[in-house]
């Protein structure tokens, strides 16, 4: 019996590994995105107080000219206008991997939602942790979420959100 069910437990991993290296997003997934400006909110966890801070933040996508595969996220902060940027982000050709990022997750919501979810190693208050970030992408609402496993923890915390609606 215990072999049976360690059989199962094998199986059933090797299905959950097997889908989250499948898992792909297309240039088509992230058209949503592109045109006017976004408007809405960042609410990030300020590490030195420990509370949860919202500011307005604005983002427009523009798919790149010259490559069909690239975008550049243009973030807006109306009120802290002195940290507005822009990151350049691209979509390998597989689509296995965004902004960097291994797709572990992509999946269709009510409503038409798409959900993205990726994740890295990487840095977060100068320490070594686990990135995970989920992207909700529908007509009228897009949102960031970002998640950190520091090294040595169990669970993830949640370091920001931005939401934005047209």
């Amino acid at each position: 019996m215990k072999s049976i069910f360690g059989l199962l437990l094998a199986v059933l991993a090797f299905a959950v590994a097997a889908s989250a290296q499948t898992a792909s997003i297309s240039a088509r997934d992230l058209k949503p995105l592109e045109g006017r400006q976004w408007t809405g909110t960042l609410t990030y966890l300020d590490y030195t107080s420990g509370k949860k801070t919202t500011i307005k933040s604005n983002i427009v996508v523009t798919h790149s000219n010259s490559d069909a595969l690239s975008w550049t996220f243009e973030m807006y902060y109306p009120l802290e206008p002195a940290a507005n940027g822009k990151d350049d982000v691209s979509l390998s050709l597989d689509g296995r991997t965004f902004n960097g990022e291994a797709v572990i997750e992509s999946s269709k919501l009510p409503g038409g939602i798409l959900r993205v979810v990726t994740t890295a190693l990487g840095r977060d208050d100068n320490r070594d942790a686990t990135i995970r970030h989920t992207y909700l992408i529908g007509k009228k609402t897009f949102s960031i979420r970002k998640e950190v496993k520091f090294d040595g923890t169990d669970e993830f915390i949640e370091r920001n959100i931005y939401n934005w609606e047209r």
